[in-house]
């Protein structure tokens, strides 16, 4: 156990001993609680407590004497005439220590004391004497189970392994639970004043507002699969465990639509279990290096609060254990597969570099790619942005191939790069030979990677094509639009550039609450309205595939609707828009005087009468045929003609 104390902790702790405030006979006469409450008084409570948990290990030890004259030395770095000084006391107490050492209630009590402090240290949870007995007991029982296991880390019999996995779930839910009431957040003015507890309250609303606005929208679906799990079905060796899995979430869903929360928990228990049951959790590989990430809450599902709204609560749920128990199976199974293909070829299983590397190629392959940035910093990043750790992964499928930490992990990372990029490849083409105009072969385009149908573009490449347009525009210099079609290069006053192309981007990546926020500063919607009340609450609880089929509702028809439904379903991202220019938002004396003529609702049905206009003139073949010049003169005209024309009707 490390121990850093300040300097001033240190020089008070000196100062107490050598006036006599801190003796053994005083320490040993407290019990656990009132010693910690004692050591308070000198340090923080954080390292209070691990002060004491020092001292009452020494007093376990066979040499007591001995271990409190080391225990002070550690504590203070005392010197030799300080340490003979202290030598003295504890003899002069030690015939109390011997009475309590043989006093069975007495020592039993400062036992469980001990026991209540080591494990709040483990845990990091305030842990009662209770719930220390509590922890013992679950531990014991963990303890039993791992009695059946044989030498070489295997089984006898399927019910024996999946025991253990059910005690060690056992144990993990609870301790779970402790963790959990030991970080919520509470309010005391007396303590903190009323300024401090004002800024507190608005972190923890924030906090609130941001954890369950993500959750929501991001429910009511399947997604995984199409997003974050996409990499597996491209790729031969893992596209039977990619669609073995994907089977198994639509039981997930309807058994905990049927059974709600209760039925839903104990499937992510059963997961849980039966991966703990694995041998090759046995053999510790999961969490060797950079560990698996099994067991963790998932960034789309920061909370589980929803699930208590009636109703829509079970819906909420159900999306949430499809999520999270496919995204378990999968990684396992994964990684299952990758420690056999490592092993064929001798790679060392036991270094935990290696096995780490694969570890991370797991997390990338199913959207969780690390961060080395510290808990409070991905907190405060999760709040502003949707899928940190889902970008992330997308952007280490492209590097890792060169970058990874060894070459096996390289290898396979190279592997999962061609086989996507080839899936994709054949896809597009398939679609290109059915309809020319659905592939769009410019990276510089928002439509590079996906297929348009309509005005409505699917993604197949599970989130990566934003990053290679991204990369393509700044690196070239030029954009395309993906409405008009019109190619620009991107310098000169009032054009767009590089960096308009990387904030474009990052805003795109924006979470609920970070869009909102976004739009209230900007003073317009991404539709270029000006922000509502209504329209916030819209950003902060409509789930994105009922808010996507909406807006595809609108421009493309129920037809397309639906089918963006089912894609948006299953993760395959659909986003719908055309050529939009909002009249309201236009100050021009003409545009004032035209909506005075009319008034407000003529005015809003000619401002749309004309977007739909222009939008039938740029879908059509004589424009699409046009050079890039000649394109963006003749949409000068022609805008301007129906305009005159709108102007002339109302």
């Amino acid at each position: 156990m490390v121990l850093c104390l300040t300097d001033e902790g240190v020089r008070k702790l000196k100062k107490a001993i050598k006036e006599g405030k801190i003796n053994p006979n005083k320490l040993l006469a407290m019990t656990s609680v009132e010693r910690r409450a004692f050591f308070d008084k000198f340090l923080t409570e954080e390292q209070a407590k691990i002060v004491n948990i020092l001292f009452e290990k020494k007093l376990l030890l066979k040499n007591q004497e001995k271990g409190i004259v080391n225990w002070a030395r550690e504590i203070t770095g005392i010197g030799r005439e300080s340490k003979l000084a202290t030598i003295q006391k504890i003899k002069d107490t030690y015939a109390e220590k011997a009475r309590r050492k043989f006093d069975p209630a007495e020592n039993e009590s400062f036992l469980n004391e001990l026991t209540a402090d080591i494990y709040g240290k483990r845990y990091r949870a305030d842990v009662s004497l209770e719930e220390a007995q509590q922890i013992t007991e679950l531990s014991q029982d963990v303890q039993k189970t791992l009695e059946k296991r044989n030498e070489d880390l295997t089984w006898n019999t399927k019910e024996d392994a999946l025991d253990f996995g059910s005690a060690k779930v056992a144990l993990d839910n609870y301790t779970g639970v402790l963790q959990k009431a030991t970080k919520k957040p509470y309010l005391d003015i007396k303590e903190e004043g009323i300024s401090r507890t004002v800024i507190k309250a608005g972190g923890i609303a924030t906090n609130f507002i941001a954890e369950n606005a993500r959750a929501i929208v991001a429910s009511v679906d399947n997604s995984f699969w199409g997003r974050q799990g996409i990499s597996a079905l491209f790729r031969p060796a893992t596209s039977k465990l990619w669609a073995k899995n994907f089977a198994k979430s639509f039981q997930d869903i309807y058994k905990t639509l049927g059974g709600g929360t209760k039925a839903g928990n104990a499937i992510l228990d059963g997961v849980k279990a039966e991966i703990y049951s694995r041998p090759n959790y046995s053999k510790g590989l999961y969490e060797m290096g950079e560990k698996l990430d099994i067991g963790i809450s998932e960034e789309e599902f920061p909370t589980s609060a929803p699930e208590k709204i009636p109703a829509l609560g079970r819906v909420f749920k159900a999306a949430e254990v499809a999520y999270t128990a496919g995204a378990m199976r999968l990684r396992a199974d994964i990684a299952d597969k990758f420690y056999g293909m490592a092993e064929k070829i001798n790679v060392d299983m036991t270094d935990k570099i290696e096995v780490g590397a694969i570890n991370a190629l797991v997390n990338d392959m199913t959207g969780r790619g690390s961060m080395k940035l510290s808990k409070e910093t991905q907190a405060t990043m999760n709040k502003m942005f949707f899928s940190i750790k889902f970008f992330k992964a997308n952007l280490n499928k492209i590097t890792k191939p060169f970058t990874g930490k060894t070459k096996f992990t390289r290898k396979q990372a190279g592997i999962n790069l061609l086989t996507t990029i080839s899936s994709i490849a054949v896809i597009l083409a398939i679609a290109k030979a059915l309809n020319p105009d659905s592939v769009e072969e410019d990276p510089t385009s928002a439509n590079f990677g996906k297929i348009r149908l309509k005005n409505t573009r699917i993604d197949i490449t599970g989130g990566m094509s934003p990053i290679l347009t991204l990369i393509a525009r700044i690196f070239t210099n030029n954009t395309k639009s993906s409405i008009t079609g019109l190619k620009r290069e991107m310098k000169g006053f009032g054009v767009s550039d590089g960096m308009d192309a990387l904030w474009n981007f990052t805003e795109n990546k924006f979470s609920p609450l970070g869009s909102t926020i976004k739009e209230l500063v900007e003073r317009k919607t991404f539709e270029g309205d000006k922000p509502t009340f209504l329209n916030m609450i819209k950003n902060l609880t409509v789930p994105m595939i009922i808010e996507g089929a909406f807006d595809t509702h609108k421009i493309d028809g129920i037809g397309m609707a639906l089918l963006a439904f089912i894609a948006d379903g299953i993760g395959i991202s659909v986003n719908t828009y055309s050529f939009n220019d909002n009249w309201n938002n236009k100050d021009t004396q003409e545009m004032k005087e035209f909506k005075e003529n009319i008034g407000q609702e003529k005015f809003n049905k000619a401002n749309k009468e004309y977007v739909q206009k222009v939008n039938d003139y740029i879908s059509t073949d004589g424009f699409i045929k046009l050079s890039d010049k000649e394109k963006e003169k003749q949409l000068i005209k022609v805008k301007n003609r129906i305009k005159k024309i709108i102007f002339k009707k109302y």
